[in-house]
Order: structure tokens, then sequence, then C-alpha cells
């Protein structure tokens, strides 16, 4: 069957990636609660689960990981990895291989709670383990860390997805490597110790191999805070040859999660809170069944003071049969438009999609037809050009923009023609996505914003996504000041997308840059915020002020709106942080002057207030010397009552 997940009504592109009758469902650990063992470290949990038979072939292997709060609780507090490991296959006395095969680092979850509804998912492509992935296999989920586990936790979700289907490449066996949390920086026992080359005497029928690397780094040292927050260098080598370098590093501020209450946005080793640990797949062709190889990994050499730094690896030499198909191209993700937790701050769209492609084939693929639009309609037609080599991956925008006023019909893709020729298995060059409206703006419409103590680092642009040009840009804005610009000129009926940046030069007292308008661990910047509105000052669109890097947000121009229609909301006001230990700063603007900000408990009583006359300023308030626990803030003027909630920590 196709399966369209409910989360979100969630859509991905294995409904394009299967037929109808391919998609074999495959529930692993449904509703269970996670918590921490601080007393170990770690808590297991093991869930016996039936993949397909042995002789049943599998295209690819997807599995789905979802997080809520637990029931009754809060979410975890902390970012702890979280592995997926395959343990006993054939039953409980077959063998134990305990191998891991994902890899997940927890957000700082301690803002949400199970009353808030809350909930994010991830896909892990585990293609590469399929011949594993057999009759029952018993699946452990390990969760681990240190917090108290008596007041927060986690629900997870986990369940695979079987395509089936020839594969590309047949597996012909799998090595397992480099294993384990490895010390970097000790000069008494360097990571060289433990990334020792290994010799490898393939097997026959060998013609191609994939290196699998899991990564990331832990822990705070000195000098350098590594091997959490240092970026370093590592090679991988195929008989004393370099075939992969990068530094080991990801940016987070663009985090799909956000915001969270820790220090999501800082830029890490190879992942971020809230996060997957991506892998890299290394391939290496031309390879011939019964030679010996000898691959490598070399961590750019550090010393450390202290010895707290560490690597956690996973990797896996996958050996693979010759490919299957000379001309097979996939459709392998739909960026935009997509419901997929992953692609939120893409998302909606109301330009030009944006694909990723794949050649499978084992010719170099230089040329593809791609159609799409609306299924049942005449559909817009992008002319590929390129040269992808086998199992080589392309983003794609398409440049016809799509018209996006059938979005109840959604948006079809297909992939035609590789390389003028017939793709070989063409169940994965379909799929469809479902489609949501994007805002529409009046011609005249209002950018209004307070900026923080750190102006310098804020700049926006808007763009034309049908030609991609910009048309309106803004920079240099003062510190602690209101700006209010109203555009104009733009065309009734096109697609826009207003691009807001924090990533501009910082001040010279706090080098941070890339945290938004407002974060609780930079007090320095203060408090800013930003906001849409229409010309009669009723809100369009309220951004969140900790966004980390830079917000994105498509919308369409049509006629300005009258004042019967968009009266909006004349009060906005953000609190940070928040929650707080007690002193935070309050942000306003109110269409008519307020005359009153008031804090109060849960029982009704006023336990701090201040007298207003301007219509939009910043206000800090201190009430740290009350006992913790959940605070109502009210704005109150002549225009009305808005109330807000501040939890005191």
């Amino acid at each position: 069957m196709k399966f369209c997940l409910p989360i979100l009504v969630l859509c991905f592109t294995l409904q394009g990636i299967a037929a109808p009758g391919d998609t074999i469902i495959i529930p692993a650990h449904q509703d269970v609660v996670i918590k921490t063992n601080p007393s170990v470290g770690h808590t297991n949990y093991p869930e016996w689960v039936v993949f397909p038979a042995e002789n049943k072939p599998v295209y690819k292997l997807y599995a789905y990981l979802t997080f809520e709060c637990a029931p009754g609780l809060k979410c975890g507090e902390w970012d702890y990895i979280n592995y997926i490991h395959l343990g006993r296959k054939g039953g409980v006395n077959g063998t134990n291989l305990n191998w891991e095969i994902a890899r997940y680092i927890t957000p700082y979850g301690f803002y949400w709670d199970s009353g808030m509804n809350w909930k994010h998912g991830w896909y892990f492509d585990l293609t590469g383990f399929e011949s594993l992935l057999r009759d029952s296999v018993e699946i452990i989920y390990r969760h681990t860390g240190y917090e108290a586990n008596h007041d927060r936790g986690w629900k997870i979700n986990l369940t695979f997805f079987a395509i089936e289907g020839s594969p590309p490449r047949d597996i012909v066996h799998i090595d397992r490597l480099w294993h384990g949390s490895f010390p970097y920086g000790n000069p008494g026992n360097p990571i060289s110790n433990f990334l020792t080359d290994q010799s490898v005497t393939l097997q026959p029928g060998t013609s191609n191999a994939t290196l699998k690397i899991i990564q990331s780094g832990h822990g705070m040292d000195q000098p350098q805070n590594c091997a959490e927050f240092c970026p370093k260098w590592r090679n991988v080598r195929f008989n004393g040859i370099s075939v992969h370098y990068r530094d080991i590093w990801k940016e987070c501020g663009f985090n799909s999660l956000f915001p969270q209450a820790g220090t999501w946005l800082y830029d890490r080793t190879n992942w971020c809170p809230g996060e997957p640990v991506h892998p890299d797949d290394i391939h290496i062709l031309g390879l011939t069944g019964g030679s010996n190889h000898t691959f490598g990994v070399q961590m750019e050499p550090y010393t450390s003071s202290s010895n707290t730094g560490n690597y956690v690896f996973g990797s896996y030499l996958i050996e693979y049969a010759a490919g299957r198909y000379m001309r097979d191209v996939s459709l392998e993700k739909v960026i935009a438009p997509s419901r997929d937790y992953e692609y939120l701050r893409l998302n909606p769209i109301c330009g030009r999609p944006v694909i990723v492609i794949k050649n499978n084939g084992t010719e170099t693929l230089t040329a593809l037809t791609i159609e799409y639009g609306v299924p049942g309609e005449a559909k817009s037609t992008f002319q590929w050009t390129g040269s992808l080599p086998f199992l080589a991956l392309d983003t794609v925008t398409l440049e016809t923009p799509v018209h996006w006023a059938r979005t109840d019909a959604g948006l079809e893709i297909v992939l035609k023609a590789p390389n003028g020729g017939v793709d070989e298995f063409p169940k994965n060059n379909k799929t469809w996505v479902p489609v949501d409206v994007v805002p529409v703006l009046p011609n005249g419409f209002i950018v209004f914003m307070f900026t923080n103590n750190a102006a310098s680092e804020n700049y926006y642009y808007i763009r034309d996504m049908e030609t991609g040009l910009l048309v309106h840009e803004k920079n240099n804005f003062n510190n602690t000041t209101f700006y209010r610009d109203t555009i104009t000129g733009l065309k009734s009926g096109g697609c826009y997308r207003f691009e807001f940046y924090d990533d501009g030069p910082p001040p010279s007292q706090f080098p941070l840059n890339k945290d938004g308008l407002s974060w609780w661990a930079n007090s320095f910047d203060g408090h800013g915020w930003l906001r849409l509105l229409n010309p009669s000052g009723g809100q369009g669109h309220q951004f969140q002020a900790d966004f980390g890097w830079k917000h994105y947000y498509q919308f369409t121009v049509d006629f300005p709106m009258a004042d019967s229609e968009s009266a909006g909301i004349s009060t906005y006001f953000d609190i940070a942080p928040n929650p707080t230990f007690g002193r935070f700063q309050v942000a306003y603007y109110r269409h008519m002057a307020p005359d009153r900000l008031t804090v109060l408990n849960l029982n009704g009583q006023v336990v701090w207030t201040r007298p207003l006359t301007d219509r939009g300023a910043t206000v800090d308030v201190d009430i740290s010397h009350l006992p913790k626990g959940i605070y109502l803030l009210q704005l109150a003027g002549p225009d009305g009552l808005e109330v807000k909630r501040v939890a005191v920590q």
C-alpha cells in the first residue's frame, strides 16, 4: 500500500518510491516511554520486530522516529545520545550483533510538556543494513543520560518501512570497523591508538563498497572545548590515498526544531540537539572480489590539558555486487513543498519546487526530463543536465513555478527518460506530495521590528521566487530602535520570500551571532522582535524571536485587504527569556498606548506592576525574589487586555 504518515498529515516520498502494494509497514517501538537511568547512564528498550523474509527483495529500507513528551510528564531536559541497535537475530538464542544502525541526539525539551501536544519526527535511511534486517530481529533503542527520571521523559514511536523491489546493487557482506567512544586530545592515549588501519579481504563477487561512518564529538575540555565545540578535520584513506576529507562540524542555527530550552543553536561536531547524526557514505568503485585493501581514518592532531573530550564512532564496510541497472534514477526527497519536519523552515512555498535525485545506474547521468504539476492537469517540464556518476545525488530547483491555487490536489512529480532512454526501475520515479496554502499579504504590508543591542547582525531581503531576484533589502539598523517600513511595488499574485538574517558582524563586546533577536544565553544582546503587519496595523505574521540564524517566510501578494477584513491583533509582546530565573525583559507594541504591565500569581494576586505610556518599548522585570512557578503577565490598555504565561525556575 502507499503510505502517508498521519503526523501533521505528514507525507514523504515513500509514496513515490513505492508502487501500490510495495511498501511493507513494520512497527517496532510503539508509544514507548523512555527515561534515563542516572545510576548507570543508559536505559535499553528492546523490541522483537518481524522484517521481510530473506528471499524478499527490498529496494529501500527506512526508519521513522517520533518524539513526544511522555504522558503526564515534561519532556527530557538535556541533549543526550540515543542509539538504534540491531541486537539478536533469529530468536532469543540467536547471534547477538549489538550493532549501531542509527544515532539521534535528543533536544533540550524542558520548554514542553505532555499538555502541549508537541511532536517531532525524523527519517533514517537504513538501506545499507537491509540484508541484516530480515525475519525476527531484536531492535534495541538505547537512551543515555543522567538526568532525573521522576518528572520528565519522552514517548517514542519507531516504525520501519521496507519498499519491495530489486535493489540497484546486492549486499555481499558487511564488516564492522571502528566502533566505540574514543578519547580525543589525550597525549598519553591519542585517538590514533583506536583509529588503526583496517585490512580487509573482499568477499568473492564484490565489485564496489560503501564505507559508512557515524561520528559525533562530545565533551568539553581545555583549551578548545573539544570534542563537542571544536571543528577538526577528518581524513579517510583507501590504500593510503585520501578519498574523503571534511571538517567534522555542523551548523545548528537553522535547526528545524526550534526554539529549544538549552544552547541548541551552538554549532557542534557533526550533530545538533534534536537531530539525527547523519552518516557519511563513502563509495569506492572498481573493486575486485578476493582482493585485499587497507582502510584508514585520521583525525586532526590535538592535545588537551583536561582530557575530557571524545568521539563516538560507528563504522561499517558494506560490500556490494556490481550495479544491477545501467539507467536508474530515483526521486529521493521532496524538500519543498513538504510537510516533513526536517524542512519546516523552508515551507510552505508558492515558488519553485526543490527535489533531490539520485543516479542508481552504472551509466553517468547527463540528462533527465522532470515533469511536475497538479494531477490531471497540464504539467511543467524541466530539462535537467549535468554529470551525475553512479550513486551520486543532486539537489534540483525546478525552474517553472507551479500554479498553487489547487492546493487541495497536491503536487505530482515524475522523472522521465534518463539519458534519453528507458529507466530500468521506474517505480521510484514518481511521487505525490500535499501542498499547503501560503500566507497572503497585501501590497503595502509593513515590516515592523524592534532591534536588540546587536543590530549590526541583522538585515533582511524580499526575493521574487519566480525569478530569484531581490526586490527589496534593508540593513544598517541601529540598536534598540523601532523600525516600521511599508513595502510597496510588489506585483499582485506574485510569489515572494521574506528572508531575515542574524549573521552580520556581532558586537566586539560579545562576539556571538546567529542567535536570533532574543536568546536566553546571550543577555548582552537584549531582546528584539519582528512582525509583518497589514496597512491598518493588524498583524499578518509574528516571527519567533529565538530563531537562531535566519527566517524564511514565503507569501503571495493580493490586493490590499479592507479594514473590516484585517483588524487582526493590535497587541504584540514577547517575554525573554522564558522560562526564566526571575529576571526577564518584555518587549511590546500596542496600536493604542497601554496603561499598565502587571504580573500576577495563579491566585490572581498582583506581585509586580508598572504604568506605561508609550505605544512600544522594552521593560525589565525582576521577580526573582518570588517562589518558582507559573505567573501571568498582563498588558492592559484602552483597546483590550493581553495575557501570557511566564515560568520562573
